[in-house]
């Protein structure tokens, strides 16, 4: 404002003629946009072809089109995933899958329930395609009914469904079965040595029915009491008959099969969740810590307990929501009867105490433990919708099996890592996830909507197998 003033008021003698500027010497206003000759850094020439540039907009020569044609084709399959990732994004959506288009996700018919198609890929079931049905306010409110049905091109069907009632502020129960057959079940062997050479397949059919009582004791801290019936099959494969367990480990085949095992599991667990989050917490945790015990009905005696401790914590690291996720899981089985366990009710690594880089099933034992940690950060947030969107991460487990505790050491603890995108919906709760798992034996592919870490509680309700959770 000074400056401006004190141009206003400057004297006419203070005001340069048409021959001089503060700049240097100039010529009279007329020829000044096309003889201007001086400057503070010395004298302007005069326009000429050797001081002007002509801006053209030239072609691409036909040598730079032919090699940038390989470039393009390169890139091709990678704007097909992404327009079949962004259309499928958008039809999730369009479902109300991310909770705006929707009060509930999923399309709604005239009785009230909501279907969703079944989607997912795993390393047991292959590709899997189904269909499932909710019902909310079922027999009153908050209450949930839910069905399922799916099969899978490697065999694999699945038949489930539960009900959630609430009853008071703290306490509901759910009470859930199911069926489930893998006909490609894969077994390598026994403890943490089993080697990937010993492939071989059988026919694993697992039903199962019961409930469980939910109670809030606390803040963020509840008590589960579940009860229910299972029975495990152990059969011959009708497919890969050339590669049955029974061919391939006629030597050494495991006590169980083939065989049935049938009884009642009672489980008492306590957990603590903190988490400000499902979907991208950035600070607490869950830990929970469970015993049960198993009873036979099948008159084979067996009876056992099964300890369970699961530790996870979440820190926020530096710039835009990046965190670290960290995990430990640890179980034993302790046999209190006279009569040998099965090799269907052993320990093993499925969800959510998984190594990632391997098949679920890999290994058997008495005992596993494991660690697990993830690294992740969000790519894409669309903003106004509560942070909905894509989070990167890196993820590493490792862990091992064991019959004894003598038997844990660095020698036999299995090493994996991988990478995947975590969905976010608009509540800021988990929606899917996409991860590619490496180890010394194979890269697994795997498409859920249920996460190893913040392992989903309601799992009776959702028809999920009891006897992968331990």
């Amino acid at each position: 404002m000074l400056l401006v003033a004190g141009m206003v008021t400057a004297s006419a003698q203070d005001i340069p003629d048409s021959t001089s500027s503060f700049w240097g010497h100039a010529t009279s206003p007329a020829d000044t946009l096309g003889a201007f000759t001086g400057s503070l850094w010395g004298p302007v020439p005069a326009r000429d072809d050797s001081v002007s540039a002509k801006l053209t907009n030239n072609s691409r020569p036909a040598w730079e089109t032919a090699v940038l044609v390989p470039y393009w084709v390169i890139g091709v399959p990678f704007w097909l995933v992404y327009q079949v990732l962004d259309q499928t994004v958008i039809g999730m959506d369009k479902l109300g899958l991310f909770g705006a288009a929707a009060a509930h996700p999923g399309l709604r018919i005239p009785t009230g329930t909501y279907l969703m198609p079944v989607l997912s890929i795993g390393d047991l079931e292959g590709f899997t395609l189904g269909l499932q049905a909710k019902h909310y306010d079922f027999l009153g409110p908050g209450n949930v009914l839910f069905l399922q049905a799916s099969r899978s091109t490697r065999k694999a069907d699945e038949f489930s469904g539960g009900t959630l009632f609430q009853m008071g502020r703290n306490w509901s129960i759910q009470v859930g079965a199911g069926t489930e057959e893998k006909n490609l079940t894969r077994y390598f062997g026994l403890g943490p040595n089993s080697s990937f050479d010993d492939l071989s397949y059988y026919h694993r059919r697992v039903t199962w029915g019961g409930f469980e009582l939910n109670k809030v004791v606390g803040r963020k801290v509840g008590l589960k009491l579940r009860t229910y019936s299972s029975q495990v099959e152990a059969l011959e494969p009708v497919f890969e008959v050339d590669q049955s367990l029974g061919r391939v480990h006629g030597d050494d085949i495991p006590f169980g099969y083939p065989g049935t095992s049938t009884g009642w599991t009672y489980r008492l667990a306590l957990y603590r969740d903190n988490a400000d989050q499902r979907g991208r917490p950035h600070s607490g945790g869950f830990q929970s810590l469970g015993v049960s015990l198993f009873n036979a009905s099948d008159g084979s005696g067996l009876q056992y307990l099964t300890y369970h401790a699961n530790l996870e914590k979440f820190f926020s690291l530096w710039h835009t929501d990046r965190t670290l996720a960290v995990r430990g899981f640890f179980n034993r089985i302790s046999n209190v009867g006279n009569a040998d366990i099965p090799f269907t009710r052993l320990v093993t690594f499925q969800r959510p105490d998984d190594l990632r880089g391997y098949h679920s099933l890999r290994f058997y034992g008495m005992g596993s433990l494991g660690f697990s940690t993830e690294y992740r950060w969000p790519v894409w947030v669309a903003r106004g919708r509560d942070d909905m969107g894509v989070d990167a991460y890196l993820f590493s487990d490792i862990g091992q099996v064991f019959e004894k505790t003598a038997e844990i050491s660095f020698d036999n603890i299995k090493v994996t890592g991988g990478a995947g995108l975590r969905l976010v919906n608009s509540d800021r709760g988990f929606a899917a996830r996409f991860e590619i798992g490496l180890s010394d034996e194979q890269t697994i592919i795997r498409l859920k909507f249920s996460q190893t870490f913040q392992y989903d509680p309601k799992g009776m309700l959702y028809g999920k197998n009891p006897t992968k959770v331990y």
